[in-house]
């Protein structure tokens, strides 16, 4: 695989498998049929509890929490390529990504398990991936947006600017979402919809940062260093 094509695989796996996920499920009648992106439908989680849809859900998911964490690392080789001299700022952009990454992994590895511990930890890894990558890619976006207005990097106008949409729909999405659940006693009927919608347009940032590794021209290799006898 081009590493360039991970941002790809890390979008369009997970997208592709919840929705055939969800499929399996409804068909199934593990869960009800019903638009997801509509009140009062069922949550991600639901779609990967019981087979067969649940064995689709970690085949799909899990390899997605990897390549998540290898586009993170080249997110960092590829913001150093356009310039950025926010060292801090980008380690802990990759970090925060990694670590949403590595709770995305706990989360489908121990999703459907028998027992409270293993419901905690699924949940716990849920959790994890939707708290840190927002940040992350806020970070990353924000070191975009300077390199385009300072240094002209060749990233086109619609790229980086869907890129800064996509960051202030979840950011305004997530605010509805937790006034909602603070202030709305009927919130649990849309819970699950904003679920969907916000995990759709994070993906959405993923898939639109290859179009930018694309016209930078970023190149990435893996380099393996093999000791000498």
């Amino acid at each position: 695989m081009k590493l360039k094509a991970i941002p790809l695989a890390a979008a369009l796996l997970p997208a592709v498998a919840v929705h055939v996920c969800y499929l399996l499920a409804a068909s199934q009648g593990h869960v009800s049929w019903c638009f997801p992106y509509f009140p009062d439908c069922v949550s991600i989680s639901a779609t990967g509890r019981h087979r067969p849809e649940s064995v689709v859900f970690r085949v799909a998911i899990i390899p997605t929490a990897v390549l998540m964490m290898i586009y993170w690392r080249l997110g960092l080789e590829w913001l150093k390529t356009l310039g950025t001299h926010m060292v801090r700022i980008n380690h802990a952009m990759a970090w925060l990504g990694m670590t949403a990454a590595l709770g995305l992994f706990v989360y489908a590895s121990l999703l459907g398990e028998a027992g409270d511990l293993y419901g905690r930890l699924s949940r716990i890894g849920m959790i994890l991936f939707y708290i840190f990558i927002f940040p992350a890619q806020l970070l990353m976006t924000v070191q975009i947006v300077s390199v385009v207005r300072t240094q002209a990097a060749p990233i086109s106008v619609s790229t980086y600017r869907s890129l800064v949409a996509i960051c202030g729909v979840v950011a305004i999405l997530g605010t509805i979402s937790l006034l909602s659940r603070a202030f709305y006693d009927d919130y649990r009927r849309y819970e699950d919809a904003f679920e969907w919608g916000l995990t759709l347009l994070l993906l959405g940032h993923i898939f639109i940062t290859h179009f930018a590794w694309r016209e930078s021209g970023f190149q990435a290799r893996w380099m393996i260093l093999k000791k000498r006898s």
